[in-house]
C-alpha cells in the first residue's frame, strides 16, 4: 500500500503533471489573472487628474480585461483637449505617478487624435477605444 505522501503527482496524458489539478491554474508558471486593486486605480486617476486635468481617461489592456498578472502594467489613454506637447504632458504624468506600486503606461491624445486614429488598425487608440473602460470623465 502506498501512502498519500509517497504517491506521485497526478499525470496528464503526456506524462506531465496536471497543473490544473495541482495548482488550480492550467499553466503553473503563469500566475492566475488578478483584478486591479480599486484603491490603486483610484489613486492613479487622482494623480493624473491633478497634473493633467484631462477630458477623459480610458483604462485598456490586460487590466481592463481583468487579466492582469504580476508583471502586468496599467495602460491608460489620457484624452485632453488643446494639448500641443503630448510627450511633455506624458512626462509630467509619469513624474506624478512615481511611487505607485504598479507600472503605468500612458498614452496622451487629443479628441482630434481619437477621431483620426480611433479606427486605424495598428493605432494604440483603436484597441483602447474598443476594449477599454472609461474610468474618468471631466
Amino acid at each position: 500500500m502506498v501512502k498519500a505522501s509517497e504517491a506521485s503527482s497526478p499525470q496528464a496524458p503526456h506524462g506531465e503533471p496536471d497543473a490544473a489539478r495541482e495548482t488550480g491554474h492550467p499553466h503553473p508558471n503563469r500566475a492566475a489573472p488578478q483584478r486591479l486593486d480599486p484603491a490603486v486605480l483610484e489613486e492613479i486617476v487622482r494623480r493624473v487628474v491633478e497634473v493633467a486635468q484631462p477630458d477623459r481617461i480610458i483604462l485598456f489592456g490586460s487590466a481592463a480585461r481583468g487579466e492582469s498578472g504580476p508583471d502586468s502594467d496599467i495602460d491608460l489613454l489620457v484624452i485632453k483637449s488643446g494639448v500641443e506637447h503630448r510627450r511633455r504632458l506624458a512626462e509630467e504624468i509619469y513624474l506624478e505617478l512615481s511611487g505607485i506600486e504598479v507600472p503605468v503606461d500612458v498614452v496622451v491624445a487629443t479628441p482630434e487624435d481619437v477621431e483620426r486614429f480611433g479606427s486605424r488598425i495598428g493605432s494604440v487608440i483603436r484597441p483602447a477605444l474598443r476594449e477599454g473602460e472609461e474610468i474618468y470623465v471631466a
